[in-house]
């Protein structure tokens, strides 16, 4: 199959911003360069748009699932940064949402909590950033990995894709689920001398 072929699809939401409606739409596209873009558009207008760069265009079937993750994610942070933020009368985001960086440094204060050895990343849909993350942790947790959407059931699912926030033990002293809303972390960590219990510092890391 040519490039052209692996073609995400796009996603679309309208979000309410006092009487104003704003249409929020994600999509790929491979040329002049692999992307992911999500517009702000206000009566037709797009006021403010969010990039995120890929390596490469799309090759295979597993890259297209991968990106098609990727895609949701940014939908869905971009919809919870516009409903959160204050627009002013014309519709310009005062500030711009960085949302690759926010990602990249919880999944670092996690595993840089005392006594963290790994953490593995799921997405609310029961899938992990790569297969070499889902064998790594089928091998370690085969019991829990059958049951995984069980397990990620503890938070529920809210409506656009979402789950309810918080930390839960799922193995004493050993294996920890955290959910943001938007996405899971799984924690396997160790006994240390602490100050305070595990899941308080997990969850002071995923209120940062």
């Amino acid at each position: 199959m040519a490039t052209a072929d692996f073609i995400p699809a796009g996603r679309t939401a309208r979000v309410k911003q006092g009487p104003h409606e704003l249409q929020i739409q994600t999509e790929y596209a491979n040329r002049p360069n692999p992307r992911l873009t999500t517009s702000v558009i206000s009566g037709g207008q797009v006021i403010h748009k969010i990039q995120q760069d890929l390596a490469a265009p799309i090759s295979s079937l597993e890259e297209m699932s991968k990106v098609e993750t990727m895609l949701r994610k940014q939908h869905l942070e971009v919809m919870d940064i516009v409903s959160r933020r204050d627009f002013s009368k014309d519709l310009t985001v005062k500030e711009k949402p960085r949302i690759k960086a926010r990602s990249l440094s919880l999944a670092k204060r996690l595993a840089s909590i005392s006594g963290v050895e790994n953490v593995f990343h799921v997405n609310n849909d029961g899938r992990f950033e790569s297969s070499g993350v889902s064998e790594e942790f089928k091998k370690r947790y085969a019991p829990i990995f059958k049951s995984l959407y069980e397990v990620l059931d503890i938070f529920s699912q809210l409506p656009g894709g979402k789950r309810e926030k918080g930390v839960c033990e799922i193995e004493p002293n050993r294996l920890y689920l955290a959910s943001t809303g938007l996405e899971c972390y799984f924690l396997l960590t160790r006994r240390v001398i602490r100050d305070t219990d595990m899941e308080s510092e997990i969850q002071a890391a995923l209120d940062k």
